[in-house]
C-alpha cells in the first residue's frame, strides 16, 4: 500500500530534513557532513546519515513542494520529469518519521508519519524538478521588489512557492543489514 503526502513546506535558510522521530539535533550531524563536499565551500544537493536526509534548497527563502511516498517495495527506474540521485537509505529507530525545517511551523501531518514497517532500514529514492526555475525566480523577485514595500515583496516570494519540487520515496530494505 503507498502512502502520499504532499504539501509546499517552509524551509530553514533553504533547508530541510526527513528524520527519525526520534533523531536529536547530534544525529544531523552526520547527514550535514554527507551533504558537504570536501575541500570546497559548496555543498551536495542533499546527504543522508543514519535516520537523517537532509536537502539543500535551491535558494534560501526556497518553499518547496515536497511529494513524500512510503512504499511497500524497491521502486522501479525514476521517471521524468524528475531529475533523480543516487540512492541511499536511512536507519530509522523507530519506523517513524517527520518532516524538520528548524523552527518553522509543518502540518500537523508532517510531524509523526508511520514509514511502514516499523524499525529498521529503509531504502531510499530522491527526485526533484524546478530547482533552476527556482533560481531563475529568486533573481527575478530580488530585482524587482529591491525597493518594494514589505507586502509587495512578501507577495513577490511567496508567487514562487511550490515552484520548487521534491519527490522522496522510502520503503522497507531488507538488503540493508539491520
Amino acid at each position: 500500500m503507498t502512502v502520499s503526502l504532499e504539501f509546499v513546506i517552509p524551509t530553514s535558510e533553504g533547508i530541510f530534513m526527513i528524520r527519525d522521530i526520534s533523531a536529536d539535533t547530534s544525529a544531523q550531524l552526520p547527514a550535514w557532513r554527507a551533504s558537504r563536499i570536501p575541500g570546497h565551500r559548496g555543498g551536495r544537493l542533499y546527504g543522508a546519515a543514519g535516520a537523517v536526509l537532509l536537502v539543500h534548497c535551491a535558494h534560501q527563502r526556497s518553499m518547496p513542494l515536497l511529494r513524500l511516498e512510503l512504499l511497500d517495495t524497491e521502486p522501479g527506474p525514476g521517471e521524468a520529469p524528475w531529475h533523480w540521485e543516487v540512492r541511499s537509505s536511512l536507519q530509522l529507530p523507530t519506523g517513524r518519521i517527520r518532516v524538520d525545517s528548524g523552527d518553522n511551523i509543518l502540518p500537523e501531518d508532517l510531524l509523526d508519519i508511520d514509514a511502514g514497517s516499523g524499525p529498521g532500514a529503509y531504502g531510499i529514492t530522491f527526485g526533484h524538478t524546478g530547482r533552476t526555475d527556482m533560481l531563475a525566480g529568486a533573481l527575478r523577485v530580488s530585482q524587482q521588489t529591491q525597493h518594494a514595500d514589505v507586502d509587495t515583496a512578501i507577495a513577490g516570494w511567496r508567487d514562487l512557492d511550490g515552484i520548487e519540487k521534491y519527490l522522496v520515496r522510502l520503503w522497507p530494505n531488507t538488503a540493508v543489514p539491520q
